[in-house]
């Protein structure tokens, strides 16, 4: 019967717009092998990982220990649990039951692969083709910088106040850089091709990511960090205050979820009057004046989804009129950025 609950709830609704994802559907998911095939390089890539390697140590962790005695859980529990699962694992159909078969996975970024590993592996189609037909069957494919943006966000801000608040786990990822993570843990661009040329080999080394690609997913992660930051704070409902008028902290030492992410907002709005120090960008500008006046407080939850909702068409609009070759001027700024390499 506890299975059965759990596995209702890892097959839930959709997570609401610039939230959290929902659990993926097991019955979508192919598994990383059917990708070896063709993506050695990269597979081998993943493996060495967080994202991997995560499936054998993250239930053991003390932290997540922890976690799941405040759920009634046994650490066994977690890789079926609807509020790990959405993030942390990859689930299959073994023998007609869906089963934990990976941690953060190639489907986890880029979907179940159902719908649309077939046309991606028609060898009888063009490159731009095959990329073409598995987007619109449901492929996210990293040739968007949006899509990028938005899957990577899905996990890497935690918009669940009371896993937050009860459970004790982090409202965001410490430290979570999008183009040094993306440049680092997400390190398996083996596709290579001269100018003019469609890509047509892998290498044996990852390849550096492009300048322009570069100031790309710098500047659309920090608009749709704003974006799901300020979702995230919509949906607090706990004082973050006591008696006293003083920031709670809870029992690791960390505010609470609200406080957390107006503090995250603080920092973003910074992030973004240094871009505008350097160019002169639009939708930097309009995100700056959706923030004007906005009060970052619990009792304001319709004014933040609706802040949110604005910075999130703004980030998309972003990546759809701009390719990063004016963005020249925030190059130092990158430079400065080190890649977060995983740890063996």
């Amino acid at each position: 019967m506890r299975f059965s609950v759990l596995l209702l709830l890892v097959l839930s609704g959709p997570a609401p717009l610039h939230g959290q994802r929902a659990p993926m559907n097991p019955s979508k998911n192919v598994g990383a092998e059917s990708c070896r095939d063709c993506h050695e390089e990269m597979v081998e890539a993943w493996e060495k990982t967080s994202h991997a390697r995560s499936f054998d140590t993250l239930a053991s962790s003390e932290a997540a220990e922890k976690m799941a005695r405040v759920l009634s859980l046994k650490p066994a529990d977690i890789p079926m649990t609807a509020s790990c699962v959405r993030c942390h694992y990859t689930h299959e159909p073994l023998f007609s039951v869906p089963q934990p078969t990976a941690a953060i996975s190639c489907e986890s970024c880029h979907g179940g692969a159902v719908d649309w590993i077939d046309g991606h592996n028609r060898k009888s189609s063009s490159r731009s083709e095959r990329v073409d037909l598995a987007m619109e069957k449901g492929m996210v494919h990293p040739e968007s910088v949006f899509a990028a943006v938005k899957t990577c966000y899905e996990c890497h801000v935690v918009d669940d106040e009371q896993l937050v608040n009860q459970v004790g786990h982090p409202a965001f990822s410490d430290g979570f850089e999008f183009l040094s993570w993306y440049s680092g843990e997400v390190k398996h661009n083996f596709l290579v091709a001269e100018p003019g040329k469609s890509v047509k080999a892998h290498v044996g080394e990852a390849q550096p990511v492009p300048r322009p690609r570069k100031r790309m997913l710098y500047l659309a992660g920090k608009l749709h960090h704003l974006a799901h930051t300020l979702a995230a704070m919509a949906r607090a409902s706990d004082a973050p205050v006591d008696p006293a008028g003083e920031f709670i902290r809870l029992e690791n030492g960390r505010y609470t979820f609200a406080v957390q992410h107006a503090l995250e907002v603080k920092r973003l709005r910074g992030d973004i009057e240094a871009v505008l120090n350097r160019l002169s960008i639009r939708q930097f500008a309009e995100a700056l004046v959706t923030l004007r006046g906005l009060s970052l407080t619990t009792g304001t939850n319709r004014e933040l989804k609706a802040a949110a909702a604005e910075v999130g068409r703004l980030t998309e609009q972003f990546c759809e009129q701009h390719d990063g070759s004016e963005f020249e001027a925030i190059d130092p700024i990158l430079d400065e950025l080190e890649p977060r390499v995983s740890k063996p």
